[in-house]
């Protein structure tokens, strides 16, 4: 597992996507959802598995986040912005 890529952040008017890994490993999807309950306390809203994708669903201040594993891509959170109301989750 190469991890020594750093964490990349970008924005367009759709969507804010934060890319965690160029890999789609599976179990470092898993380390990243164990932490995200843990160190945030998040529950998963949804969770949806295809087989070489994973949309799992969360709440963080008010904003609706992805954690996203795509077999091409590697593991992401993203968010929709047309959806939310980040200038009310900010405060």
């Amino acid at each position: 597992m190469n991890t020594s890529k750093k964490v990349r952040y970008y924005e367009d008017e759709k969507q804010i996507n934060v890319n965690l890994s160029g890999n789609s490993d599976g179990f470092l999807f898993k380390v990243i959802s164990k932490e995200l309950e843990t160190a945030l306390k998040v529950r998963w809203k949804s969770q949806l598995n295809g087989f070489d994708q994973r949309y799992w669903d969360f709440e963080l201040n008010g904003v609706t986040l992805t954690l996203h594993l795509e077999h091409y891509l590697g593991i992401c959170i993203f968010a929709d912005k047309t959806k939310t109301d980040y200038e009310g989750a900010r405060n």
